[in-house]
């Protein structure tokens, strides 16, 4: 505890510091202080960057103050993971702004607190900053252009920060002749915010061009340039030397989402393949198939910071190759396209993939540990740090869970590296608990000698040092343990099919991979709160959480046809994509995706599951119907989707539905240990008296054209009495576990303090 240090920045926080001076202020957060305010005075106009810097596990929470009392910008994390705090604030009126450090949930610590007079974007301390300009865009203005003069080697850094939230910022650098350099719409942290990092080869004055997406973004943002020495600019493609073979120019939408080009190539000719977006949010795909239709080369985003795609190929014979570019399955994009293609030397193959492998750098010296199957990579310093222990802990982790999944539960070995192991690297994840990352298209998967798949990928994969900020109550080791058998499925999941049409499938089931394999350490029971909360989203909905969420509907089938129907499904993955590689697999089980789905909404409903005791919620409940006649609900039902609609009436009645001719009626309720499953169809009778917790799920049974494709149909319910028996249940589960739609577990003390503070 600095004491005497703290009284002295305290004393000095009480007097105005001088104007556009940049500067370190620090203090600390006790039980007894538990916030710390430091004066910021600010010019009509100007910007600053107030970032803390903390010391520990100390999680800062910053407010900016304006001068009337009125709090104009907070933060709590900066960035997913990351504890500490950033304000990027540009001042309306001219006064004394107030800094105010808190911290997260009545925590206390040590910080410094950065005060930056204008943009501070990551620019290292031997940048120069050219401009630094505030644009405010509308229907009147669309762009802003900005000049600069630059010298051959310069690196130059342009970089937007939106002040309006949700504004979407574009930037393109131009050569004197107008030619568009570079182009960038998000910066990939998260933000919607644009930056552009170019080495300068031949001097001379250039134009930055920064717009909105779309051209009609309405807000003000900030446009900084500068050149920076230190930054590290994306590799250039259009700098590989080459003899031009042949371009292609064209656009590709919904209703033309690919298109095709014949290319002869002769034995060891290596061709450059460059696919570039000209208009439009386009995200192409460039595919390269042989003459027998098998895939040889592919690319989605070639590393550039941009969407765009490239790759280089060496052609082991002479024959007709088949060139495909193609919309990213997983987006809606569309625009305009150019392909250039050109003879190249062949080592701009190895050059290429050396790009691809060095996929993670470390903050630090790197260490190795290596296992039977792994290569285990961490280090101990800088923001990736870890500690010897904890990397021994992982490697031990991850050897013994290759052993559960590949050699236990079947699953095939994924693709490894040259030397016969996995790559995976202990470090700062982006936010997230971890990632995999392919680093190589190989199409074919060795380990499966009897079957030749079409998309196989060699992957690394990260687990995160500390898992800081990520409001975990389960400590470090178990969360790296759940997060090491996550995201090793993810690397088998890449040796069945990188390119599964079927998105849903990869976090759901990494997502029941946990549940399976580590036990009392698995993370994904809390991921469940997002569809019981939202249980009309469809099955396969793009709505962000679903997919991990969902892996309940992977145990209801195990539960049904045994555990081996999840692998079989990814090893369908190789020959079908999209619902195909579900209904395939059903099929098999005889079984149809409407009746696996119906069946997984009714057992979410009795929350049979071993886990459900640690489920945070029930199924949400959409109404409540207390008497005769008719209901419409305010929301619908997506397809594959269920509401549950209470039933608070005694005695047999008839229901109906009306709507779209897809819903049907399921009457469910609690019988002697049991929940019982009886199908009303778009109409039936459901006795209320015989069973405890009567409630009406409605079922939307459509299929969507594709996975994610999905709509909102409304519905009425008609209720009457009637003395007509009821039929027989079609199935039932266990009521063991069972709590009632709208159900949701009573907060922790730590999470009622939580809540609180939020």
């Amino acid at each position: 505890m600095r004491a005497a240090l703290l009284a002295l920045v305290l004393l000095a926080a009480c007097a105005t510091a001088p104007a556009a001076t940049d500067q370190t202020l620090e203090g600390a957060v006790t039980a007894q202080a538990p916030r710390a305010s430091f004066p910021i005075p600010l010019d009509a106009g100007q910007v600053v960057t107030l970032t803390t810097t903390l010391e520990g596990d100390f999680d800062s929470v910053l407010t900016l103050i304006a001068p009337n009392g009125e709090q104009v910008a907070e933060n709590d994390d900066q960035a997913e993971g990351d504890l500490s705090s950033r304000i990027i604030h540009r001042a309306r009126t001219a006064g004394t702004y107030t800094a105010i450090v808190t911290g997260y949930n009545g925590a206390a610590g040590e910080f410094g607190l950065n005060v930056a007079y204008g943009l501070d974007l990551g620019l290292s301390h031997a940048a120069r900053t050219i401009s630094e300009n505030t644009v405010s865009f509308g229907p009147q203005r669309t762009e802003a252009r900005y000049d600069a003069t630059l010298a051959a080697g310069d690196i130059f850094v342009a970089s937007t920060f939106a002040f309006t939230e949700n504004l979407d910022t574009t930037l393109s650098l131009l050569d004197a002749s107008g030619a568009v350099l570079r182009q960038n719409d998000d910066r990939g942290d998260g933000t919607l915010n644009s930056q552009i990092v170019y080495q300068i080869e031949t001097a001379g004055r250039f134009t930055i061009v920064a717009s909105t997406y779309g051209g009609n973004g309405v807000g003000d943002a900030a446009i900084s340039l500068a050149v920076d020495p230190q930054a590290r600019p994306p590799f250039d493609f259009a700098a590989i030397e080459g003899a031009p073979l042949a371009t292609h120019e064209g656009a590709l939408n919904a209703e033309t989402p690919s298109r095709e080009y014949t290319l002869q190539l002769t034995a060891g000719q290596t061709i450059l393949a460059l696919a570039d977006t000209t208009s439009g949010d386009l995200d192409p795909v460039l595919r390269l198939n042989d003459s027998d239709g098998y895939p040889v080369a592919l690319n989605d985003d070639r590393g550039d910071g941009s969407l765009n795609a490239s790759f280089a190929f060496t052609a082991p014979r002479t024959a007709a190759y088949t060139l495909i570019v193609e919309r990213y399955r997983g987006a809606d994009t569309s625009g305009e396209y150019r392909i250039a293609l050109t003879n190249v030397d062949a080592s701009v193959v190895a050059t290429l993939q050396a790009l691809l492998e060095d996929a993670v750098q470390l903050s630090g010296p790197e260490l190795h540990i290596q296992t039977e199957d792994f290569n285990l990579y961490y280090t101990t310093e800088g923001e990736d740090a870890s500690t010897h222990e904890y990397a021994r802990l992982t490697a031990d982790a991850l050897q013994s869970l290759f052993t559960r999944q590949v050699r236990e539960m079947g699953w095939a070995e994924p693709v490894r590296d040259e030397d016969g192991r996995y790559r995976a690297y202990v470090a700062q994840a982006n936010g997230s608990m971890g990632y995999t990352a392919p680093v190589q298209i190989v199409f074919d998967n060795p380990n499966t000698p009897n079957v030749r798949e079409r998309a196989v990928a060699r992957t690394v994969f990260v687990i995160d040092n500390d898992f800081r900020g990520m409001q975990k109550e389960a400590p470090p080791e178990s969360l790296m343990r759940a997060t090491a058998t996550h995201e090793f499925n993810h690397v088998i999941q890449f040796g069945y099919d990188s390119e599964e049409g079927l998105n849903w499938l990869y976090e759901a089931t990494a997502s029941w991979i946990e549940t399976t394999t580590v036990g009392v350490d698995q993370d994904a029971t809390e991921y469940t709160e997002t569809d019981f909360a939202a249980p009309q989203r469809c099955w396969t909905t793009n709505t962000e959480g679903h997919d991990y969420a969902q892996w309940t509907l992977l145990q209801s089938l195990s539960d049904q046809h045994g555990p081996g129907i999840v692998t079989r499904i990814w090893e369908n993955a190789v020959a079908h994509d999209g619902f195909d590689t579900m209904s395939v697999t059903l099929s098999g089980v005889r079984s149809t995706i409407p009746q696996a789905i119906e069946r997984w909404r009714a057992q979410n409903f009795a929350r049979d599951y071993a886990l459900a005791p640690v489920f945070p919620r029930a199924v949400h409940l959409a109404r409540t119907i207390t008497e005769v006649g008719e209901i419409s609900p305010k929301n619908g039902v997506e397809q594959l989707g269920a509401a549950y609609v209470a039933l608070d009436l005694d005695g047999r009645y008839t229901f109906s539905v009306d709507g779209d001719p897809n819903l049907e009626l399921v009457g469910l309720g609690q019988r002697n240990g049991q929940i019982e499953v009886v199908r009303l169809g778009r109409g039936g009778v459901f006795d209320t008296s015989a069973f405890e917790h009567p409630t009406l799920m409605v079922f939307h049974r459509a299929v969507p054209q594709a996975p994610g494709d999905c709509t909102e149909v409304r519905y009425r319910i008609t209720t009457a009495p009637t003395t007509r028996a009821m039929g027989r249940a079609a199935y039932q589960f266990s009521a063991a576990n069972f709590q009632p739609p709208g159900w949701e577990r009573e907060p922790s003390t730590d999470e009622e303090a939580e809540a609180e503070t939020e």
